[in-house]
């Protein structure tokens, strides 16, 4: 049975926003198990289900309603940790384990600082350097993901970053970013593109998935922007008899 994961930076769409009947609209009809939303608000995916989400205060002071990383599940959480590594810049990840129709599965959500984050000239005090931010997280993400068991393991969300050609990251940063996820796991989203672009969000398998198909979401509904980034959804699958992976985008 194919488990269906979706990923989206929904921009901070609130209950209220206009866009968000869209939004969800878009995500209900692929009628996911699993849902990682970013830069939303802990209050947007009301429906029948199970919500954990990242720490308030990422690095901007106390957001009550925002959230850097939110996960959904059609069932009930276990071993939530919204930490992840202290060296991580905070607010920016949550992890939990989920039962799912390919059996109890780990999460990972996540939001990788942008190459701007906290630079601004008027935040003197911890002040960052241009992909400062950036580098430590993926550097404490690396040591997550290397303690993590590497079995039906998922990590999605937004990653600021296009997969190989068309990056703007500095050469040792893409590098560092896709060897964050090596050996035991792919980034199967790195070759989706919506609107002439490529995705930076992306869902990352351990490589005991097979995969159905992947797929972006358009962020546009008559001409104007739902977020500033699309979504993408995939469908995966263990295979119990063989155990090999087949990835077929």
């Amino acid at each position: 049975m194919l488990l269906t994961i979706l990923n989206w930076n929904v921009e901070w769409a609130t209950p209220r926003s206009r866009r968000t009947s869209e939004i969800l609209s878009r995500i209900d009809q692929h009628t996911p198990e699993v849902v990682c939303l970013t830069e939303t608000h802990r209050g947007l995916l009301s429906k029948q289900g199970h919500t954990i989400c990242s720490q308030p205060d990422y690095g901007y002071g106390l957001k009550e309603h925002r959230r850097k990383v939110m996960l959904w599940s059609r069932e009930p959480w276990s071993h939530v940790d919204d930490v992840g590594s202290d060296s991580m810049p905070p607010g920016r990840f949550v992890s939990g384990i989920t039962q799912t129709s390919a059996g109890e599965t780990t999460v990972m959500g996540i939001c990788i600082p942008w190459f701007g984050s906290r630079t601004e000239a008027s935040r003197q005090e911890g002040r960052k350097r241009r992909w400062e931010d950036h580098e430590q997280y993926r550097a404490g993400l690396t040591e997550v993901i290397r303690r993590a068991d590497a079995k039906r393991l998922i990590v999605m969300g937004d990653f600021n970053q296009v997969i190989g050609r068309g990056s703007r990251a500095p050469l040792q940063l893409q590098a560092a970013l896709v060897d964050a996820f090596a050996p035991g796991m792919r980034i199967v989203t790195s070759e989706l593109t919506s609107q002439g672009r490529r995705t930076i969000d992306h869902i990352a398998l351990s490589t005991d998935w097979e995969i159905g198909s992947v797929e972006a979401i358009s962020n546009i509904q008559e001409g104007r922007k739902l977020s500033d980034h699309s979504g993408v959804r995939a469908d995966c699958y263990i295979d119990a008899i063989s155990g090999t992976p087949n990835i077929d985008i």
